[in-house]
């Protein structure tokens, strides 16, 4: 059964309206990239779109960042061309994702994602400054298309984003590890310093943290195995990224010093 909102314009947004303040309707940068997502999922004959919770530069959400996403879903149904799925069911792959690696989106997941969402394209943002980037991702192919669409005076100026080479895909990459990784640390802090150690940091994790490596083996361990194979790929992906990209291994480190210290100070007050 394809979990999906019904076309019908009030019975969402009145519901999205109540919870989240919508931007105002002639908001240039949010109209203009609803209508970029529009064109290009009409071109590529996607009609089932999955939006994902906007996020900031950082990676996190936030009131702020919702309204876009509110406002871009209301204008998309206003086409009566297209259906979004279910934000429930999105939010559970969204909290798969706080959880592990398992349920990150990239090129080499897409379809199985979409399958899982009955989605033909999922749609993600990112915030900030003033600008709106769009990510488009083809459940089938795998293919990502893009724009950045900015404030220019009152208006609103779109520019195309490449995402044919590899090292764009792996930045539309590194953007979700990073902003679902640093949700992960605050969220699920035991996971986070399991799935992202390297070699060393696995064992400085297992001398002065026993308890989180028993806990979180025992949590893997507990998965059947596609799912023990699918974590341990998505795993070995990751450190591969960071031995890749200085810059995203930096945050990463900073991330586990903050989140390392913070399991041990809270181990020393239950003493």
């Amino acid at each position: 059964m394809r979990f999906h909102i019904t076309n019908l314009f009030f019975n969402i947004v009145t519901l999205l309206i109540f919870t989240i303040p919508a931007f105002s309707a002639d908001d240039p940068v949010t109209i203009k990239a609803a209508d970029y997502i529009c064109i290009k999922a009409k071109e590529g004959g996607k009609t089932r779109l999955a939006v994902y919770p906007f996020t900031g530069k950082d990676g996190t959400t936030s009131p702020e960042t919702d309204k876009y996403a509110t406002k871009i879903i209301e204008v998309i149904l206003t086409k009566g061309e297209f259906r979004i799925i279910d934000p429930a069911k999105v939010s559970k792959i969204v909290e798969e994702q706080e959880k592990g690696l398992t349920g990150l989106v990239d090129p080499d997941t897409a379809p199985e994602t979409g399958k899982m969402l009955g989605a033909d394209a999922m749609i993600f943002g990112i915030t900030g400054d003033g600008a709106l980037q769009i990510r488009i991702l083809d459940a089938a192919t795998g293919e990502i298309i893009g724009a950045t669409v900015a404030d220019a005076g009152g208006s609103a100026k779109i520019s195309n984003d490449d995402f044919k080479s590899r090292d764009n895909k792996d930045r539309f990459l590194l953007d979700q590890m990073e902003g679902k990784l640093r949700q992960m640390s605050v969220n699920h802090p035991a996971m986070f310093l399991y799935v992202t150690a390297d070699d060393d940091e696995m064992k400085q994790l297992e001398s002065e943290l026993p308890g989180v490596v028993k806990r979180v083996s025992s949590r893997i361990g507990s998965r059947d195995d596609a799912g023990v194979q699918k974590f341990e790929k998505r795993k070995k992906r990751l450190l591969q990224m960071r031995e890749k990209h200085p810059e995203f291994n930096s945050s990463i480190k900073n991330m586990r010093e903050k989140t390392f210290t913070g399991m041990k100070g809270k181990r020393k007050k239950k003493r």
